[in-house]
């Protein structure tokens, strides 16, 4: 699925959401970029209100750290019972701690940034009112290099501290995954990388490596943050995936950043690539035996006609060198 039919699922997925919302061709009104005008056959019932219509932009930000932006307005008449402030906090949390991934793409996140009230006048009697809400959209792409890997190192590691909690770039990921208070989702990112120094044989370099801890349970996010925090500080050094080690240089926690855009956990590890591979041996002068398994069974047949031919019969000359072609074919050994 795409990223506007992800968005549209877990729109329409939402219960308490929809049953606030009008219907349209028998399904709830949630439309993309604009909604059918009110004279068109499908609205049920006596009003189009409440709607949603969404759009969205993916377009790089860097100043807000986003890949784009998501625009939600919610529609309703002054004269029904239901108010966009009544249905604002359901589309805020239809997108909260969620990691949509559409087909052959990377995972999406959505962090609310504002919402804007406004007025539209349909009649002298009628006003229509409604609430503009922005999300921004974060990716979080694949953060996999060559060995040695710090982040895969990072993953692996945590997977043995955390396992139940989802490592993004690890574990296999679905179209919608929720973060829960149960499940937390984590993601590694590569923030930098510089060389330190180098020997004759090694060159060492200095990668800072961000962790985020998606969580909507904020005492529980701050627990796994300090305990993941202290297990690599005790740790002091992380194996990578060609085994070998990656020193913890520095750490750093902090407890009040944004989980979605920085990350609560920045550490330092001190790792180092190789100039040279050792080389693995070579086999020499080798020996190479080839056994037949029916052998002995051919040799054992061929014994008994031999027993049976001097009991009383006389084979020729050519029976000799036959027999003789037959037990050489019958069990045999290649040396080389």
């Amino acid at each position: 699925m795409t990223l506007e039919e992800l968005i549209y699922k877990r729109f329409t997925e939402s219960e308490t959401l929809v049953l606030q919302l009008a219907v349209y061709a028998g399904k709830p009104a949630v439309f993309r970029p604009a909604s059918p005008e009110g004279n068109q056959e499908g609205w049920e019932g006596n009003t189009q209100f409440p709607q949603l219509i969404y759009n969205f932009d993916l377009q790089a930000n860097e100043e807000r750290k986003s890949a784009g932006t998501l625009s939600v307005s919610l529609l309703c008449q002054n004269t029904t019972e239901i108010t966009p402030e009544n249905i604002e906090p359901e589309v805020r949390k239809c997108l909260k701690d969620v990691l949509l991934k559409p087909e052959h793409g990377t995972p999406y996140a959505f962090t609310w940034a504002r919402s804007d009230a406004f007025e539209m006048e349909e009649t002298k009697s009628r006003l229509v009112i409604g609430i503009e809400i922005r999300f921004d959209i974060l990716e979080y792409p694949s953060q996999e290099t060559l060995d040695p890997d710090p982040v895969m190192a990072v993953n692996q590691y945590i997977k043995e501290v955390c396992p139940a909690c989802m490592i993004m770039g690890y574990d296999h990921m679905e179209e919608i995954t929720e973060a829960t208070g149960e499940k937390p989702v984590i993601y590694c990112r590569l923030a930098s990388v510089e060389k330190a120094e180098e020997t004759n044989t090694v060159a060492w370099m200095d990668g800072r490596i961000a962790i985020h801890i998606l969580c909507p349970d904020s005492g529980r996010r701050m627990k796994m943050v300090a305990d993941i925090a202290n297990q690599i500080s005790l740790v002091g050094e992380i194996m990578m995936l060609d085994h070998s080690p990656m020193f913890i240089k520095r750490l750093q926690t902090n407890y009040q950043s944004d989980y979605l855009k920085d990350g609560q956990i920045v550490i330092t590890g001190h790792f180092g690539l190789l100039r040279y591979r050792a080389k693995n041996p070579i086999l020499r002068k080798t020996n190479i035996t080839y056994r037949q398994e029916v052998a002995d069974g051919k040799r054992k047949q061929f014994k008994e006609g031999c027993r049976t031919q001097s009991n009383g019969e006389t084979g020729s000359g050519n029976e000799d060198i036959h027999r003789r072609d037959t037990e050489r074919k019958a069990g045999f050994c290649i040396h080389r």
